[in-house]
């Protein structure tokens, strides 16, 4: 079977060289702090050159005890100025460098780290907000798992390395820079050593380096199906129990988990292969250095001081270069995660959707330009239609690859109408919800409501019927079977676009008859709602969605089977809320009762997703029962 075919996507590989996409993001991320960071690093330079050129100093303190015409004396400019100094002037000034020495470190490595910090966390915020613009066909397709992962294991590895971690490998890069000055200010002789040895270990690593960018992308990719099938499991942890499936599902799980852990070695023997090559080089320096140093003493071309210095510095160096090189593997490792939410950043957005004018990045998606839209929608604010809901040649599906779930739909809704859709399970019920909404883009047709549509082309920014997908949006409520809840109080659930007050607030819980019930509540409506409304009965929960469509003000309003799973005097409680609250505003109910839809004035009926028949009850509920009853008797 086809890959494209494939109802779950598979994760992302990414293999080669890195795209030059992600330097441009990471370029953008730290665009705003830019100025703040370059002077961050110009402080922890001149904190390194005062820490390192302590060894200088101390070396030529040691030199200052020789006495003759055979003594190596600093170099001319630096001698004129200290040959006059005593123990006490070498000791204060060894304590002054090593004082702003470390004083510039901290404020460089403080400074850089936040700053890298605010810049990741940027980058991160921005994927987060357009994950939540992803088209539906992106979540219907991608585990919750994969995509967690992306914003956790992924965002851990590049925060773990972009903060503090990078103003260390960014401090050994100085080091390194500092260093080779000092070396040749105190031994030109070693200047040679010190650069081929930097040449064998970049040899070094870029021997190494494609595997262990494969390596590392392999380990990125390994991690993900576990959480994908751990947080799957959770979800439907009842379900695996009720049918004995625990097993099956444990063995699966531990299948991942050991490829994951496999991988995770096989990548740390690379890893070790690579520091013990650097190590090796370090070791054969650090020899080479000892024996030519008992020969330049011993010829006369070094000074006791200058040898300390040199080999103290080549020392220093070796190690450090051995760092920068096993930094750099990890900080590709970091650029692993960044390629991997760089590509969320630009994957698709749903079809309509636009990303605001301030955008932090700048990718193919549109920008909502509010000098052209701000005159012409205000206007539409106000605009009148006759026929609230207009469905014309409906066509729907949810993805190109998926066949048709809808067929030429049509109908029209004035203000007041109660619209009840019947239909078979699978017929298209909730499929007519989700086209309503434009959740999924149209196959063909259109949907209206007051005589408004969104906008999804460039060239709708032109119509003056066209208003943009959120604002279209807000002009429908929605009551579903599983009502929505959110962690946090009552209020927050309740005024989700935080323009209603407590005391709207408390009127419209009073309307759908939970005033009594709010009177009995720790904190009212600070009360604190657990995840999905855990603390909450159904009906509690219901009822507290129709008062949050009372506060949305929408002039249509959804209900999507939103009594089937309440007792009869909930629903009955319900209905009569429903016929007296929103007796003003448009209603279409799916029932799964045909109780419910008693006040209705009209019936569509839907059929393996074709309109079979609209009319009013008395014309559609006979057949449609009596259709019903002949299937389920074959």
């Amino acid at each position: 079977m086809d890959n494209k075919k494939h109802f779950t996507a598979q994760e992302t590989r990414f293999t080669g060289k890195y795209n030059k996409r992600l330097y441009s993001t990471l370029r953008e991320s730290y665009a705003p702090f830019l100025t703040k960071i370059i002077f961050s690093i110009l402080i922890g330079f001149i904190g390194r050159v005062l820490l390192l050129f302590n060894a200088n100093v101390i070396g030529y303190w040691v030199d200052s005890f020789c006495v003759g015409v055979n003594c190596q004396k600093p170099p001319k400019f630096i001698y004129e100025h200290i040959q006059a100094w005593n123990h006490n002037n070498y000791i204060l000034f060894i304590l002054g460098l090593c004082i702003f020495g470390f004083l510039f470190t901290v404020l460089f490595r403080v400074t850089f780290s936040r700053l890298s910090a605010r810049a990741v966390s940027r980058l991160y915020d921005e994927v987060t907000f357009r994950t939540s613009r992803y088209p539906m066909s992106f979540f219907d397709s991608t585990p919750t798992g994969r995509i967690m992962t992306r914003f956790s294991s992924d965002y851990g590895n590049v925060f773990r390395l972009f903060g503090g971690p990078l103003a260390e490998f960014i401090s050994i890069i100085t080091d390194l820079i500092v260093m080779v000055f000092l070396i040749t200010i105190a031994s030109p002789l070693y200047l040679m050593l010190v650069l081929g040895v930097g040449v064998i270990n970049f040899f070094i690593y870029k021997l190494n380096r494609d595997n262990l960018r494969k390596e590392r992308r392999e380990l990125s990719h390994s991690r993900s199906p576990s959480i994908a099938h751990f947080a799957e499991t959770a979800q439907g942890a009842s379900s695996v129990r009720t049918y004995l499936k625990q097993e099956s599902f444990f063995t699966r799980f531990q299948k991942l988990n050991m490829d994951f852990l496999n991988q995770k070695l096989k990548t740390f023997k690379l890893l070790t292969l690579f520091s013990f090559q650097m190590n090796s080089v370090t070791a054969l320096l650090l020899l080479v250095t000892g024996i030519s140093a008992y020969y330049f003493t011993q010829w006369g071309w070094l000074s006791i001081g200058s040898v300390g210095v040199a080999f103290t510095f080549i020392t220093l160096s070796g190690n450090t270069v051995h760092m920068f090189f096993e930094w750099l593997a990890q900080f590709e490792e970091a650029l692993v995660g960044v390629e991997r939410l760089d590509q969320y950043l630009h994957l698709p957005i749903e079809v309509g959707a636009s990303l605001p004018p301030q955008a932090a990045f700048k990718t193919h998606h549109w920008i909502h330009k509010t000098e052209l839209t701000k005159s012409q929608f205000t206007d539409n604010q106000f605009f009148n239609s006759p026929i609230e809901v207009k469905v014309e040649k409906l066509s729907f599906r949810y993805r190109p690859d998926l066949p048709i779930v809808l067929n030429d739909i049509n109908f029209e809704l004035k203000q007041g109408d109660r619209l009840g859709i019947v239909g078979k399970t699978g017929s298209g019920k909730s499929s007519l919800i989700q086209a309503l909404f434009y959740l999924y883009p149209i196959d063909h047709g259109k949907i209206e409501i007051q005589g408004l549509s969104p906008i999804l082309t460039l060239d709708d920014y032109k119509n003056k019927n066209k208003i943009t997908l959120a604002d279209y949006r807000k002009k429908i409520a929605l009551i579903g079977q599983d009502p929505t809840l959110f962690k946090g109080t009552l209020f927050e659930n309740l005024a989700l676009n935080n323009t209603a007050s407590p005391t709207e607030v408390k009127e419209v819980l009073e309307r759908v008859g939970l005033d009594e019930w709010l009177k009995q509540l720790p904190k009212q409506l600070h009360y604190r709602i657990d995840e999905k409304g855990k603390n909450l009965s159904h009906g509690e929960k219901q009822l507290i969605c129709m008062a949050r469509c009372l506060l949305q003000k929408s002039p249509v309003v959804i209900m999507d089977e939103a009594t089937s799973s309440v007792d009869p005097q909930s629903e009955e409680l319900m209905i009569k809320a429903t016929e007296k609250i929103f007796a003003n505003r448009t209603q279409i109910i799916i029932a799964h009762r045909l109780s419910t839809l008693e006040k209705c004035n009209k019936i569509l009926w839907i059929h393996q997703g074709r309109m079979e028949m609209m009319g009013t009850q008395e014309e559609v509920l006979p057949r449609f029962t009596q259709a019903h009853k002949q299937e389920l008797i074959l």
